[in-house]
């Protein structure tokens, strides 16, 4: 499940965000603030929401790729000492 986060981390955050920013409007709206703000509240929460978790999960991303390219690099020098 990880990997296919990591995979598709643009997808996911994107959706995590719109599924934040859904659930302040519902709240928002449900207490009695207006449409007008809890929309742009929303909209503003679930759009920051959605980038710190994009560049929390890129970074996430960048190291498993690191240590992939790592492990091949080891790999092919014990192989190629032998």
């Amino acid at each position: 499940m990880k990997k296919f986060i990591l995979v598709n981390r643009s997808e996911t955050s994107n959706a995590l965000g719109v599924g934040v920013g859904f659930i302040n409007f519902s709240v928002l709206y449900y207490w009695g603030v207006s449409w007008e703000i809890s929309f742009a509240v929303a909209f503003v929460l679930g759009f920051l929401f959605s980038s710190v978790l994009d560049k929390f999960l890129g970074k996430e991303f960048d190291k498993h790729e690191a240590e992939k390219i790592s492990s091949a690099v080891r790999d092919f020098e014990d192989r190629s000492k032998d």
